[in-house]
């Protein structure tokens, strides 16, 4: 029973979302093809890296050789398969990669738009002098924003209030690892808050 109920679960995860998507977590082990230049999951006989988070605050991501050599560090501090491709996540700048061999590139809005198709995406530099953006949402439903960073400003120490807004996602990633994607409750406001009292807000309305 529990194994058809996980069926179903991931059956309307891939009608949702544009992909399916598959994480890497730390000490875990994936595939690089030196031809061409990509990263797969894991298999025996590839060419194995493991992934490793620094111990600096932003934890970022770190990708070595067997040999215990460093092979590549990515601008990112959480990734995930999409489809073919290696994604990943910077919190701190709020922005998605795709990582290939040993170079990122920041992903356009339409592409991010391709692997979550069901979230409205509100740009930072759509917020007013304020730091606030006016969303229209009805009172007994829920709706998913996904908020992208394309200013130079950054977004260290920066958290999701009310935490029940962090995304529970059913589509293969962690809970509040994506720190953009986000679920809006009826009327209720969603904020980024700094530790220090900056933040931005979603008034929703």
């Amino acid at each position: 029973m529990k194994k058809v109920f996980s069926l179903v679960i991931l059956f309307f995860a891939f009608l949702t979302c544009g992909f399916t998507f598959q994480e890497v977590l730390d000490n875990q082990k994936f595939c690089f093809d030196k031809k061409t230049d990509r990263y797969m999951p894991y298999s025996e006989g590839c060419y194995a890296l493991v992934k490793k988070s620094n111990s600096g605050s932003a934890s970022y991501s770190e990708y070595y050789g067997v040999d215990n050599n460093l092979f590549y560090a990515p601008p990112t501090n959480y990734e995930f398969f999409a489809g073919e491709k290696l994604v990943g996540f910077n919190n701190d700048e709020l922005k998605f990669y795709e990582i290939k061999g040993k170079s990122s590139r920041i992903l356009s809005k339409d592409e991010i738009k391709k692997m979550f198709p069901e979230y409205e995406i509100i740009l930072i530099s759509e917020f007013d002098k304020n730091k606030k953006y006016y969303l229209k949402n009805s009172l007994f439903k829920s709706k998913k924003i996904l908020i992208l960073n394309d200013t130079n400003r950054t977004f260290h120490k920066f958290f999701v209030y009310p935490e029940s807004s962090r995304n529970p996602l059913d589509i293969g990633l962690k809970e509040g690892m994506v720190k953009s994607l986000i679920t809006v409750y009826g009327k209720k406001n969603v904020r980024l808050k700094h530790f220090g009292g900056d933040e931005f807000e979603v008034v929703v309305k």
